[in-house]
């Protein structure tokens, strides 16, 4: 371990291969860091894709694990299991003793989980190094899902949480650990108000007069596509202009998603309304084509999309889940609406569109209420006293 006077060495552990919104928070924070106190160290999986990022290219990495077995297993598949850290030696120990040898190499001082698998794997090599833990918890679980098993290892592991919402929060209650809320944060000179590209439309299929609602996200069911496109089928005589474009990619353990929402989209008469994007790197130029930003999560935890979308000025429309009402001001800087009711989705988007200046007051507000709130630099301002904190320094 580094000595008083030096930088602490902080071990970032992420276990994914593609890159999803924690890695993007992730690598904001990293880019943050006072080097004057601290330096970072990645430790990741083997052809982890979101290291390619201009803003880790001097970070120091480390390949520790493959991404097999346990690394590719889905929630509710771990939490079938009654304890993941030893239902599988080979799997769960191996990676854990994998990552403490590392620790110990790399004279790590602090371990920074970033993942829901990590915080298992990783939260049990600081244990065995003797380092103190910090896992940054960004899901928001059922108990089929792992909500048991996470609780039962911070009991053990004791890791100072930083939690990105007070709905995530809420998921330590009663437990013996730290808990600080550290809501998501975005740089907010990359998402700023103003026109997009002037072929962004034409290189999406969209006309100019076309009225445009965007959804940004993986695909994967509790993002609530499904009831998006209910609502969307609702709208296509009121609103006859209405295009919807989706931006997102499914993760490779759901790759039947993607078919299972166009099929769906086709069943309802949509495929001329709805443009598939992808995986898109210009996600603010699309949230600045739109006239208003969706997210019709069930059960979101936080919901970062939402705050990329009031930081270039558009009004929401989200369902009132999990962190989202933390975030959106109801008839201030969006409209919520319950979780899947694609009746009152329908609605709420019907209402915005009909009246743009309504929706243009209230995508200032977000705008003023993502500057206030929401900038990635606060985050690394919280997280880093964390570590003050964790560290005794």
């Amino acid at each position: 371990m580094s000595g008083s006077g030096q930088r602490k060495r902080i071990a970032y552990i992420d276990h994914a291969v593609d890159i999803g919104g924690a890695e993007n928070s992730l690598v904001e924070l990293i880019s943050r860091l006072d080097q004057s106190r601290f330096t970072a160290v990645l430790l990741h999986t083997v052809g982890a894709k979101w290291l390619d990022r201009p803003e880790l290219s001097d970070i120091e990495k480390i390949a520790v694990f493959q991404p097999i077995s346990l690394l590719e297993k889905r929630r509710n598949e771990v939490a079938a299991r009654r304890w993941p850290l030893i239902w599988n030696a080979l799997t769960t120990m191996r990676p854990a003793w994998l990552l403490n040898r590392a620790l110990r190499r790399a004279k790590i001082d602090l371990v920074h989980t970033n993942s829901l698998k990590a915080h298992f794997i990783g939260g049990l090599a600081a244990r065995l190094a003797h380092r103190p833990l910090v896992w940054h918890v960004r899901d928001l679980l059922g108990e089929d899902e792992g909500l048991g098993l996470l609780r039962r290892a911070a009991r053990m592991l004791q890791p100072h949480v930083i939690a990105i919402s007070q709905a995530v929060a809420r998921q330590f209650t009663g437990l013996p650990v730290e808990v600080a809320v550290i809501p998501n944060g975005i740089p907010l000179d990359k998402f700023t108000p103003g026109p997009a590209p002037p072929k962004l439309h034409a290189e999406l299929g969209l006309a100019p007069y076309d009225q445009v609602v965007a959804v940004v996200g993986r695909l994967t069911p509790w993002k609530g596509h499904m009831n998006l496109l209910e609502a969307v089928s609702m709208l296509t005589e009121s609103c006859p202009s209405l295009k919807v474009v989706v931006v997102g990619e499914v993760a490779f353990w759901e790759p039947e998603y993607e078919q299972q929402l166009k099929q769906r989209a086709s069943q309802l008469g949509l495929d001329e309304r709805v443009v598939w994007a992808g995986f898109r790197s210009d996600v603010a130029d699309i949230l600045r084509l739109c006239d208003v930003f969706v997210l019709p999560s069930v059960n979101e935890p936080f919901g970062r999309a939402i705050i990329e979308a009031m930081a270039v000025g558009r009004a929401v429309v989200a369902t009132a889940s999990g962190g989202v009402p933390e975030i959106v001001v109801d008839g201030e800087t969006g409209l919520l609406v319950p979780a899947e009711d694609p009746h009152a989705l329908a609605q709420a988007m019907a209402a915005l569109l009909a009246d743009p200046q309504k929706a243009q007051q209230m995508g200032e507000k977000g705008r003023a209420r993502a500057c206030k709130h929401f900038s990635a630099d606060r985050v690394a301002k919280q997280v880093q006293e964390v570590y003050a904190h964790r560290l005794g320094t």
